[in-house]
């Protein structure tokens, strides 16, 4: 299964402080070799999403003759938008509830918040935030929730920010991802908001501690970690997907038609993608700069357009972040459930179960309950829990001084933190772990 990108590259008026689409990208889209080339390569179960610019800037008989399309040939499957909803009317949304369409808002939080989107003018974008929060109250679900994007920088993720962001996304029962802001090396400027990878940790863990208590937020990718470790469904989001950079999990068709990789990898210049799917680099990463790491399975390395230096080749900058959630949830799964058996726990996960198509079947240890007899985990042999090789250190394997050991996850703000399954479950043998 892939995710489908209609990228149309309109002319964008929103104006994001940290936009990662490069304004020298051709803005010309032609709607019939899109949807030709769409036909050729959709395959039943693709995720389906229109995105590029922004597409309410479209006109009303493109828009709606491209959803018309798509509809016809996807079915009842679902077709998703994300916006900004600048340039959105009552007509652009009454045509997305036609084609029921799953729209996911781009908004960083309450409007003080959000300034880095819109325009740049701060009256200009004062108007924007109040017909974005009126757009959103137009397509909630009936619960009240709205799906979308949180990009999580310095200006909403840090200090007291970070708190008035939480209770806002719990407010406005927001459903959907928090992201890292992605900086391409042609805009190195976004740097100086970017959160560090300590940063990031802090504000996923935080984000992590009240869904744990909340069983309605359905918030990513910890709710999706949660799954990786689990082994109940397919990896996701796609950042640990394995993507190779010529190869990634996105096919995005271009406004010619063509058909190119994901949007993340666009930095270099040149758009081409590969037919043939490999796992190169992230085979490449496991014998070196993740080599003995204990979420290689459920990480792979992280998402290549997001490596260190902006070359694919290097691991995410954003590894410390990964790790330390995976980490976090690791523990607090095991002191609910000792006898739980992780993704993790088995040798080789990801060439062994998830490219076969099988699942862990992680209540194998748990015929005598889930805490008596709990077995001893012993991780498959050569993971290390706080071991990593860094090509910022030569490629030596170092301690994590600087990163893990110097705030563990449990001692977090100066306090001890004490879908249906697949009817496919492997009888997994559970003996030998």
């Amino acid at each position: 299964m892939s995710t489908i990108l209609f990228y149309f590259k309109t002319q964008c008026p929103v104006g994001c402080e940290y936009c990662f689409g490069s304004p020298s990208e051709d803005i010309k889209y032609n709607l019939d070799k899109m949807i030709a080339t769409f036909k050729q390569i959709y395959v039943r179960g693709d995720v389906v999403t229109l995105h590029g610019g922004e597409v309410c800037t479209l006109p009303l008989k493109d828009l709606r003759y491209v959803l018309g399309k798509i509809r016809s040939a996807v079915g009842n499957d679902t077709i998703g938008l994300q916006t900004s909803f600048f340039g959105a009317t009552k007509q652009h949304i009454d045509l997305l509830k036609k084609f029921n369409v799953s729209v996911g808002v781009s908004v960083d939080g309450p409007p003080e918040l959000n300034t880095l989107r819109g325009p740049r003018d701060p009256s200009a974008n004062a108007i924007y935030q109040k017909r974005l929060i009126k757009n959103i109250d137009a397509i909630r679900h009936p619960d009240g929730s709205f799906g979308g994007i949180v990009v999580l920088t310095k200006h909403n993720a840090t200090g007291d920010n970070l708190e008035k962001l939480v209770n806002w996304a719990k407010e406005v029962k927001f459903q959907g991802r928090f992201n890292p802001m992605f900086t391409p090396n042609w805009n190195p400027c976004s740097t100086a908001i970017r959160l560090t990878p300590a940063e990031l940790k802090l504000a996923w863990i935080r984000l992590t501690d009240e869904l744990l208590v909340n069983h309605q937020l359905k918030w990513e990718p910890m709710r999706e970690f949660i799954d990786n470790l689990v082994g109940i469904s397919s990896f996701s989001p796609c950042i640990v997907g394995r993507c190779d950079y010529t190869s990634t999990t996105c096919k995005t068709i271009m406004g010619n038609g063509e058909v190119a990789r994901c949007d993340r990898c666009f930095q270099d210049g040149y758009y081409q993608r590969s037919n043939v799917r490999n796992y190169i680099r992230s085979r490449m990463l496991k014998i070196t700069e993740c080599a003995g790491c204990r979420y290689y399975e459920v990480c792979g390395g992280g998402c290549p357009g997001e490596a260190f230096d902006g070359d694919f080749r290097h691991k995410t900058y954003f590894c410390e972040a990964y790790y330390s959630l995976y980490e976090y949830l690791e523990d607090r799964l095991r002191g609910i459930m000792p006898n739980i058996v992780l993704t993790i726990d088995l040798p080789e996960y990801f060439d062994n179960y998830e490219l076969k198509g099988g699942r862990n079947n992680p209540f194998g240890r748990m015929n005598n309950g889930t805490y008596k007899h709990p077995h001893v985990f012993k991780p498959p042999e050569g993971s290390q829990k706080s071991t990593n090789i860094d090509p910022r250190h030569g490629g030596i394997a170092t301690e994590h001084g600087d990163h893990y050991d110097s705030i563990p996850p449990n001692q977090i703000r100066n306090r001890p933190h004490g879908d249906h399954f697949d009817e496919a479950f492997n009888d997994y043998n559970t003996g030998g772990i």
